[in-house]
């Protein structure tokens, strides 16, 4: 038997359990996953904030802007108050080249457009662009110290495949799925779908500063520890193992503009699947099984902005548990 369950622990799944602790401290939160921290698509991820609002429904922006919002406040509090050696969070400046009349980056610490002496001396051939500071998330630091925190807090871990959602019916208070891709299989849901990325670490510590081009697709982000280039944005792709052209070509991308890169040590070639939705899936179902009743708050589907949404959907996913919770203890004290 169990109280509640969070299934999935990247990092939407680690930000919802902690959220969870954070709000509920009275409630035993379990984390079930079969991956977990340097297995996850969440560790290979380049970690800047830079959520892409543009793409996002009409009618779901304001929901979409309050959880980029959210999860800045949180990585701007882990920078100034924490050890960035142990979050991963790190504050990033750079340049970013786009198309004259592009929207910029909405979620920064100031922004200002490039001059053409700036542009002149930058290199690239490139007519328009945007200086910022950011914060940049790296998962490979930030998901171990999230799991600290969740099992210092009396969290409990288990490392399994849960092939049947409906096997917690009757056993656990409530369950909150945050399975990403999975869900395609574990709930069936056609509208999740593998937008594959490809992404080099390299050994550059002179690079100082990120470099963004081409509608986002390339970039160099240097971290505490290596230099990340990148990348792919590939639907419907499900291959993990091989394209080694791809990595090719992303290098031969960030070489053009940063010729040093050329020869420096590769430290990790990475291809992972991003699980996109055509909008985050936030909401609460209600299933059954042999008259066992389960009540499941979805929280997948963030796709390439997993890292930057992370914190603010989990907080919209625990107020949903927060309100479920108390509502269920208001009928069995009006039963009594």
């Amino acid at each position: 038997m169990y109280d509640i369950v969070v299934l999935g622990a990247g990092v939407v799944g680690l930000s919802t359990a902690v959220r969870i602790q954070d709000v509920l401290p009275d409630r035993k939160v379990t984390l079930i996953a079969d991956k977990f921290t340097k297995d996850t698509t969440s560790d290979g991820a380049a970690g800047i904030f830079r959520p892409s609002v543009e793409k996002t429904p009409v009618k779901c922006l304001q929901q979409y802007r309050t959880w980029c919002q959210d999860s800045f406040k949180w990585y701007h509090t882990l920078n100034v108050e924490d050890d960035p050696s142990e979050t991963g969070v790190i504050r990033l400046s750079g340049y970013h080249f786009a198309n004259k009349g592009s929207n910029p980056p909405r979620f920064h610490y100031g922004i200002t457009e490039l001059t053409e002496k700036e542009l002149a001396d930058l290199p690239g051939n490139f007519s328009f662009g945007w200086k910022y500071t950011s914060l940049m998330i790296e998962c490979r630091r930030y998901l171990p110290w999230l799991t600290k925190r969740f099992v210092s807090r009396g969290g409990r871990i288990e490392k399994r495949k849960v092939n049947e959602i409906l096997e917690f019916a009757g056993k656990c208070s409530l369950l909150v799925n945050c399975t990403g891709f999975g869900s395609s299989t574990l709930l069936n849901d056609k509208k999740v779908f593998p937008v594959r990325g490809h992404l080099i670490r390299v050994a550059a510590p002179w690079v100082k500063h990120f470099y963004v081009w081409d509608d986002a697709s390339s970039y160099i982000y240097p971290g505490q520890d290596n230099v990340v280039l990148g990348g792919t944005r590939q639907k419907d792709q499900y291959e993990t193992s091989g394209g080694w052209e791809w990595f090719d070509d992303v290098k031969s991308r960030c070489v053009n503009l940063l010729p040093g890169l050329k020869n420096s040590e590769v430290i990790n070639k990475w291809v992972g699947l991003r699980p996109h939705r055509a909008f985050i899936r936030l909401e609460v179902e209600d299933l059954s099984c042999n008259g066992k009743q389960l009540k499941v708050v979805h929280n997948y589907g963030h796709g390439a902005n997993g890292v930057a949404l992370s914190w603010g959907t989990a907080i919209e996913a625990t107020e949903i548990v927060k309100t479920i919770l108390s509502q269920e203890s208001s009928r069995f004290k009006s039963k009594l």
